[in-house]
């Protein structure tokens, strides 16, 4: 998948894609639900049966976000997209009218022949425009319009606010379900003060992207995707680690049975199950025993969680 920073980064590139028709969705895409991934999957199957690119035009909030833009950039490769441009949303973008978006953009920069959206979608200054005036609009240029209905989930609609709230309250199976898979935590392994390594329980360590919204601070069974394609269960505790003095939020992951050097790689750690909040302990013998005691229910928990590999199952 290729991406871009912005429309005119696009439109400068050099690589051809920017001369090339597409089937695009357009939206925030900040968490990337099921209702979203069945955008997508629309704009993949007009894109493979008319021979031309897939494309998700997202538009980029100040807001704080579901996925990180690097978390939102895997998983809409892993859905087959061939583009992403992620536009900012400025205050040019933001003053553009519903035609002259069309026009300007749709039309005159990406060379739409398929455009698909939720039903909800709204656009242009003052959110002037909706579902229904975009595909009057693309219709004047002859470019097929989709309007999708949400999607539901327990009778309720599926929404990047819906998955906020579950996220809020640590309800990481409602998350799960709302997004069709578990909430990560993507980064680079740094170096902490190896206090895991010392008192028997190594541990990986990520900063979570700046922006990115998180679950409450607390231990969570999780599974983990390493560089080589494997996955591994673990526990990851995520917050500033009272009992041995942290200044700054981070996901502290043990995996089990497994000890290798991946410090400066790039891990995915799904939080699967919040297990207790953090806490602040006497001393490192009583958080010793409370790690023993969270590795063993988060041990037997993946036992019927089918998210990894069986064989690659603590």
């Amino acid at each position: 998948m290729r991406r871009y920073g912005s429309i005119e980064e696009y439109r400068a590139s050099d690589d051809g894609r920017a001369a090339l028709p597409c089937a695009v969705s357009l939206g925030k895409f900040d968490g990337i639900h099921i209702g979203h991934a069945r955008l997508i999957r629309l704009i993949c199957e007009k894109a493979s049966a008319g021979n031309i690119l897939s494309m998700v035009f997202a538009i980029v909030m100040k807001d704080d976000s579901i996925l990180s833009r690097e978390e939102r950039a895997s998983s809409l490769e892993a859905l087959g997209v061939d583009v992403l441009v992620e536009c900012p949303f400025s205050r040019d973008f933001m003053s553009m009218s519903p035609s002259s978006f069309v026009r300007n953009v749709l039309m005159d920069v990406l060379h739409a022949r398929f455009v698909c959206v939720g039903s909800d979608f709204a656009f242009g200054y003052n959110r002037e425009g909706n579902a229904r005036i975009l595909k009057d609009l693309c219709g004047q240029y002859g470019c097929e319009t989709e309007i999708v209905q949400k999607e539901q989930l327990h009778g309720e609609d599926v929404s990047s606010t819906r998955v906020r709230l579950a996220l809020a309250q640590g309800d990481m199976k409602l998350v799960e379900a709302l997004m069709g898979r578990p909430y990560p935590i993507r980064g680079e392994v740094v170096h902490g003060r190896h206090l895991g390594t010392r008192i028997g329980f190594p541990t990986l360590n990520v900063y979570p992207a700046k922006g990115k919204l998180l679950p409450p601070d607390g231990v969570y069974a999780s599974v983990t995707s390493l560089p080589d394609q494997t996955e591994r269960y673990g526990l990851t505790n995520l917050g500033m680690r009272p009992t041995v003095g942290g200044s700054r939020r981070r996901a502290e992951t043990t995996l089990f049975d497994y000890d290798a050097d991946l410090y400066g790689a790039i891990i995915t750690t799904n939080l699967l199950l919040y297990l207790r909040p953090e806490k602040k302990f006497s001393g490192l013998d009583d958080l010793k025993a409370q790690i023993r005691e969270d590795e063993r229910m988060a041990r037997q928990i993946s036992l019927w969680l089918p998210t990894a590999d069986h064989h690659n199952r603590g």
